[in-house]
């Protein structure tokens, strides 16, 4: 059990940018659907896990990427024949999401330190089977340092160039690099109305979030998990990470992977601050982390 600490949560009666004021006018008119934006190498897969511990079949992770990438009314016409789904995930979630009558869609994103990605790229590629993929035969052909100047290249799939900015917007032609002034506006605007944001960095802060805006929706919510398909165990912080990183690669491919990540910088950085500000509106927020911490390690210690 949670100890009944969300049954009384709220954001202290405060607006997040106009979020909880939005959810309040429409979900009241329909059902309400968690949308995962799930990107590659963000914790995802533990996301997916706590969903699927919460809706059982409810939660679909969908796996039909052609469709929801190249067909305009899939998703639209997907989610209107079922309507059963509660959760919903998909690496190809084409933004922004469709406007459904009677349904109201909430969004999902978990933001991660470009740079750091990286490396979790890189070593995800080298252990797939596959043999035909680009990203998998390139990572077992060639070092961190040239893995990432491959990838630097427009023609090649901007896997670890401005990835997350990229997975805000509408499709992007490939080679298409630069950012439109507008789509630079977009981007911070449409990270404000995400209702589920969080960070990898901060990964419990950020659930003990979503557990405070879905209690409303969701009064038996605990997102309390196992980590999944965790490939890197990190003993030092993250300066020290990134500096262990621009040794490896050199300084001057690590200024071309930060020239090529600059948008995802400053998203992260107006995570960071979305991040702090609804935290700061989260009554008793550190008990309830706390609480939160508690069921993730009993989780974990009926499992070993």
């Amino acid at each position: 059990m949670k100890a009944g600490l969300m049954k009384n949560s709220g954001f202290n009666g405060k607006l997040i940018h106009g979020v909880v004021d939005r959810f309040a006018r429409n979900s009241r008119h329909g059902s309400v659907i968690i949308m995962h934006n799930h990107i590659f190498k963000n914790a995802g897969t533990t996301i997916d896990w706590a969903l699927k511990n919460n809706f059982g079949s409810a939660f679909v992770d969908h796996r039909e990427d052609m469709k929801m990438r190249k067909e305009a009314d899939y998703l639209s016409t997907y989610l209107c024949k079922n309507r059963w789904i509660k959760a919903l995930s998909s690496h190809h979630l084409v933004m922004p999401l469709p406007s459904i009558p009677d349904l109201e869609l909430l969004t999902l994103m978990i933001m991660r330190h470009p740079i750091e990605r990286v490396e979790s790229v890189y070593n995800f590629e080298r252990k797939q089977v596959s043999d035909t993929h680009p990203g998998v035969i390139h990572a077992r052909k060639y070092s961190l340092r040239d893995y990432i100047l491959w990838r630097m290249k427009p023609e090649v799939g901007a896997t670890i160039r401005n990835f997350q900015a990229r997975k805000m917007l509408p499709p992007r032609k490939t080679g298409q690099d630069k950012f439109l002034d507008s789509e630079v506006l977009q981007l911070k605007e449409q990270l404000r109305d995400v209702e589920l944001l969080g960070l990898v960095s901060r990964f419990d802060e950020s659930m003990v979030l979503f557990e405070e805006y879905l209690c409303k929706i969701f009064p038996e919510i605990d997102l309390s998990y196992v980590p999944q398909n965790v490939s890197q165990a990190h003993t030092i912080g993250l300066e020290l990470r990134l500096q262990r990183l621009e040794s490896e690669i050199g300084h001057e491919t690590y200024d071309v992977l930060l020239e090529n990540n600059r948008q995802d910088m400053l998203l992260l950085g107006y995570a960071e601050k979305e991040i702090d500000l609804r935290i700061s509106q989260v009554n008793d927020f550190q008990d309830k982390l706390t609480d939160f911490r508690a069921r993730c390690a009993a989780r974990l210690a009926a499992i070993s």
